[in-house]
């Protein structure tokens, strides 16, 4: 696989939902061990406490759907993230606000996005989930450049538009007929963004790249 497609299936993965559930031997793992990578805290944030975070809502969100959770610290040396990426079943990129391309969040994600990448393509499956902040990040490892666009989409519910391959997608095709109705028709999707990726701009950015 070309690194531009290799980039893209990555993020295609993210885009189309690809549960943290991993594949070994034809048997599924219902205890994956998953990786959260740790963030800076916002200088001046009277509310941080040391110098990095993770939201312990993401620790319970694996939790609760069985995976044992790794924390990644941020400061560490490349050797010591290859060590942990090959001792860890998948990768969650949380929210949060920080810069993209200059922050230890970014050096962190490239490193792992960039074995993840490698391992794919030697047919080792290795998911990697970003959530808001973190899908942000997988667009800018992708394309090199800051896709986003300014929206201002705060505390707004808005239904989903799916896409045709989301019906053979690992996350939706499992989905109750239903459920999927809902969440296309109705507004029950919680939305907390001042950026985010247009369609029509990842759309130029991807035949760019084919």
């Amino acid at each position: 696989m070309s690194p531009p497609f290799a980039v893209l299936a990555v993020l295609a993965a993210c885009l189309c939902g690809v549960p943290l559930l991993v594949v070994c031997s034809d048997h599924l793992n219902y205890r994956p061990i998953i990786g959260v990578l740790a963030q800076e805290n916002i200088v001046g944030d009277p509310h941080a406490q040391g110098s990095s975070y993770i939201a312990a809502s993401y620790v319970k969100y694996l939790e609760s759907a069985g995976a044992r959770v790794v924390p990644i610290r941020i400061h560490q040396t490349d050797e010591e993230y290859e060590k942990i990426f090959h001792s860890i079943n998948g990768l969650l990129l949380p929210g949060g606000d920080v810069d993209l391309e200059t922050s230890q969040f970014s050096r962190l994600s490239k490193i792992f996005y960039d074995l993840a990448i490698k391992a794919n393509d030697a047919s080792d499956y290795f998911p990697i989930w970003g959530t808001c902040q973190g899908l942000q990040q997988m667009t800018v490892l992708t394309s090199n450049k800051n896709l986003l666009t300014l929206t201002d989409t705060k505390a707004v519910a808005l239904p989903l538009t799916f896409t045709p391959a989301s019906q053979n997608s690992r996350l939706f095709k499992t989905f109750p007929g239903s459920l999927l109705q809902s969440l296309s028709e109705d507004n029950i999707t919680s939305n907390f963004h001042s950026w985010s990726l247009s369609l029509q701009v990842l759309s130029d950015d991807v035949s760019k790249h084919t």
